[in-house]
């Protein structure tokens, strides 16, 4: 059975959670006898790849393209592979390989069977962005979608693609990884944010709540924040500098820039506990990434991550700065012994749930599933 990703940015760029996520699923795929194929870019790629031509890589057939679809040879490679594939995989809705590969089929190859991973992009904050551009587009895809299986990585997000389209079906699966080495750090006890400077991240109201919190302020606990705006949200970073100096956190709030592979690595693992207080996440691969190092997570209730209370591995409140100080409190001031089960539990969330190896399976029933429908 092959598989055929057409992706804007893929593993070792570290743009965005999905080039880690979608390099983990399609290693697990080939291991079971499935035949991956990817053609990507070479957007956020820092380290040294043969560019424009097929490579045989232990997450299957990869081609790493200088152009995107804007080039003609990129859109008659992209029409290649999909006509040979037997399952189109598709993630996000807006991406312009998404739009050409969507497109394509519904033209050229309309019994192609689709699922399209839509990354948390029709939550109604997410939609309120580029608004000009998205609703012509999903009134198009709704009028062209019958082959389409959406798939979602939370109930949350299942509401909302049931919102949009109601007609097709919705695999729900978490996001899995492939977990990296858990290194034996002290634990600090500074606070740490992963993740993109953004006005849906909500970093404002963590940096109230931790104005408003008695435990962070006497202590000597730090909060770094981890990641870069894109340079349309520059204005929002200026806000947090402004609102950090207002509340004479200078001290206490550390923006460490975009780290990756060890580095970060290294940061979750010396970590007290990391923070995500998103007005909406459809599903936070940091948050996997934190819990895997043995760090807790603090997680508002705009991210699907209830289950961690169910574990005793965080706290899910909502992210209103008021609640998240007292979530910060409670935190902060637990005892060695209950901070250690904390530790214990979050190792015990991930291997139980989210480890690629031992869930694929389900993944490869879907895709066989669709293929006996044809």
């Amino acid at each position: 059975m092959k598989i055929f990703f057409p992706l804007g940015a893929f593993y070792p760029s570290q743009i965005g959670g999905p080039c880690n996520t979608l390099y983990w699923h399609c290693s697990a795929l080939k291991n079971n006898d499935i035949e991956p194929a990817i053609i990507t870019t070479m957007v956020g790629i820092k380290v040294n790849i043969k560019a424009n031509e097929w490579l045989k890589l232990n997450c299957g057939d990869v081609f790493y393209g200088k152009k995107g679809v804007t080039s003609l040879k990129t859109r008659k490679r992209l029409s290649k592979e999909i006509s040979k594939t037997d399952i189109l995989h598709l993630n996000s809705l807006f991406s312009p390989f998404s739009i050409y590969s969507f497109l394509y089929c519904s033209l050229f190859d309309r019994n192609k069977k689709i699922i399209w991973s839509v990354r948390g992009e029709l939550n109604k904050n997410a939609l309120k962005f580029s608004t000009w551009k998205k609703k012509p587009l999903l009134s198009l895809y709704k009028s062209l979608n019958r082959n389409v299986v959406y798939h979602s990585t939370s109930s949350e997000e299942t509401k909302s693609i049931q919102k949009i389209f109601p007609k097709n079906k919705i695999v729900e699966i978490p996001n899995l990884i492939a977990p990296s080495e858990r290194l034996n750090l002290k634990n600090s006890e500074n606070l740490l944010y992963v993740g993109r400077i953004h006005p849906i991240k909500s970093l404002d109201k963590i940096i109230e709540a931790l104005a408003l919190s008695e435990t962070f302020l006497k202590s000597s606990s730090k909060f770094f924040i981890v990641g870069k705006q894109e340079e349309r949200h520059n204005s929002y970073k200026e806000k947090l500098v402004s609102l950090i100096n207002k509340l004479n956190l200078q001290n206490k709030i550390v923006f460490k820039g975009h780290l990756e592979g060890v580095k970060k690595e290294k940061i979750y693992a010396e970590s007290f506990a990391l923070i995500l207080a998103s007005e909406t996440e459809n599903f936070g691969n940091v948050v996997v990434e934190s819990l895997n190092q043995g760090t807790p997570v603090i997680a508002s209730k705009g991210t699907p991550w209830k289950i961690l209370e169910d574990y005793k591995a965080g706290i899910h409140v909502s992210n209103d700065p008021k609640t998240l100080s007292k979530a910060i409190d409670s935190l902060l001031s637990l005892n060695f012994k209950e901070y250690q089960e904390m530790r214990k539990n979050s190792y015990k969330l991930i291997d139980e749930m989210f480890k690629i190896d031992l869930q694929i399976h389900i993944w490869i029933d879907i895709y066989k599933s669709l293929l006996n429908e044809n």
